[in-house]
């Protein structure tokens, strides 16, 4: 429904799963209705958008000794040396923001642990790894 210039303008537009939602946008200076527009909290859950602040909150509260063990260990040692001080960091954030991506990772990771001994036998991570850091880093937590 469109109304005077200033006023709201209301539509239903149909996402990719096929569901409707409301998008509702303010008019134009002009005149003529704005054509509708996907609300900001849509966005970022379409897209993948930023972590909300209780999803920071909350992956700043259980990952804080992790955190503040890997800045110890990158001051006292290089930050090679740290490598799996900063992946388990990377893992407690993603299970908060990104619990997919994370669960892909730490079953891998369970997969190197319990390997059968053999070098071949032991998986690469680093698929995984690069995937639940691009989505921390999509998140911005």
């Amino acid at each position: 429904t469109t109304q005077r210039a200033g006023a709201l303008t209301t539509a239903r537009v149909e996402s990719g799963s096929g569901d409707f939602f409301r998008a509702t946008t303010r008019a134009s200076r002009s005149g003529e209705a704005s054509r509708a527009s996907v609300p900001r909290s849509m966005l970022g859950w379409l897209l993948g958008g930023r972590a909300t602040k209780e999803e920071r909150r909350t992956a700043a509260i259980r990952c804080a000794t992790r955190d503040s063990a890997l800045k110890q260990c990158v001051v006292a040692n290089s930050k090679e040396t740290c490598d799996r001080l900063a992946q388990d960091l990377d893992l407690c954030k993603g299970r908060v923001v990104c619990p997919d991506a994370a669960a892909e990772f730490s079953r891998c990771a369970h997969l190197v642990v319990n390997h059968t001994g053999k070098e071949a036998d032991v998986p690469d991570c680093s698929k995984q790894l690069r995937k639940m850091r691009a989505c921390i880093r999509r998140k911005r937590v």
